[in-house]
């Protein structure tokens, strides 16, 4: 008995559709490849538990931080008005295989000049970052904007980032945003896509605060709006911890290196609170007898919940995930399997 031949347009259409089994494959291995970390000191140079953690994990893409914009007080800085500090400093060539992603902090006066903030800022950002990333041989794909901001100034800044979508596309480079939580309840920025920071969630300057860093009770009552949000999102988690001081109940600063474990100075609460014992003079303040330092981490159970409920809301927006920040004094605060669960 003669065997029926397979009509060309059903064998065409199965090799298609076969292809396109393996791109869907190709496309989540490229995705994985995606890991990403923030870089927010003032010098890119990493040392070796940096490097080491980059290749452990296979991480990909570097969020860092170019420089910061503030308003000068007179236009002699530059023909803006607005003038950009704290530049990344580069010591050292990128790694391999990482893609650098230029980030940009905008401080919050930068809106109080309307005229400046939406017509010249865009024309500051673009040459800056593109300069820099042309000096220092950096192909760039993506710059990011980061801003708190709020109804008050929201036309300005959207009408702002229009321009600046605009500027970068003409050399086909994307536009995202950092979001905050609460900003979910906005609409969406004009730009290609946005970060959600999933951190900071808390007001350190409450003494009573127990985690100012990421709480899930903090997070939750808006992650219920992701799936509304329109923007494509990529979230942020943090893996950094500090040092909240208060002189009294009024917050005094954050500082980073504290020996808590000094007996003389500190009696420890129980509650991850330490009383001061004796005068203490830090980096950034000085305290005094009955003050009080708060020590607060990223705590991985905070950071599992919000992780379920989002993947409740949209699975495929709980990967790919982002982590604040590659900084060895940070990286110690969750163990690799943590880590790994998170970017996964």
């Amino acid at each position: 008995m003669m065997k029926k031949i397979m009509p060309i347009a059903l064998l065409a259409t199965i090799c298609l559709c076969t292809a396109s089994l393996f791109c869907t494959g190709c496309k989540k291995d490229q995705s994985l490849k995606e890991r990403s970390m923030y870089f927010w000191k003032s010098s890119l140079k990493l040392d070796q538990e940096e490097k080491s953690f980059i290749k452990k994990h296979n991480v990909k893409k570097i969020y860092a931080k170019f420089f910061d914009v503030v308003e000068t007080n007179s236009g002699d800085v530059d023909e803006f008005r607005l003038s950009p500090i704290a530049t990344l400093n580069f010591e050292e060539e990128i790694p391999n295989g990482v893609q650098i992603v230029p980030v940009v902090f905008l401080r919050e006066d930068c809106g109080d000049n309307k005229y400046y903030f939406k017509y010249e800022l865009p024309k500051l950002i673009s040459y800056r970052v593109l300069q820099m990333c042309e000096t220092h041989d950096i192909p760039v794909k993506e710059v990011q904007i980061d801003f708190d901001w709020t109804e008050t100034n929201r036309e300005d800044y959207y009408e702002m980032l229009e321009a600046l979508r605009k500027i970068l596309a003409e050399k086909n480079v994307v536009l995202s945003v950092t979001v905050r939580l609460h900003q979910l309840r906005m609409e969406e920025p004009p730009c290609d896509s946005g970060v959600l920071m999933l951190y900071n969630t808390g007001n350190f300057r409450d003494i009573n605060c127990k985690n100012s860093i990421l709480s899930y009770e903090d997070a939750s009552p808006y992650l219920k709006d992701l799936s509304s949000y329109k923007l494509p999102l990529r979230l942020a988690f943090p893996n950094f911890s500090w040092y909240l001081c208060f002189k009294g109940n009024e917050f005094a600063a954050i500082s980073y290196n504290v020996d808590t474990g000094d007996k003389k100075s500190f009696k420890d609460k129980g509650d991850g609170s330490f009383s001061v014992l004796q005068e203490t003079y830090l980096k950034n303040c000085s305290l005094a007898e009955g003050d009080t330092v708060r020590y607060v981490k990223a705590d991985f159970e905070e950071i599992s919940k919000v992780l379920e409920e989002i993947k409740q809301v949209n699975k495929d927006l709980a990967s790919n995930n982002i982590l604040f920040d590659l900084n060895s004094r940070n990286l110690k605060n969750l163990g690799g399997n943590e880590y790994e669960k998170i970017f996964n």
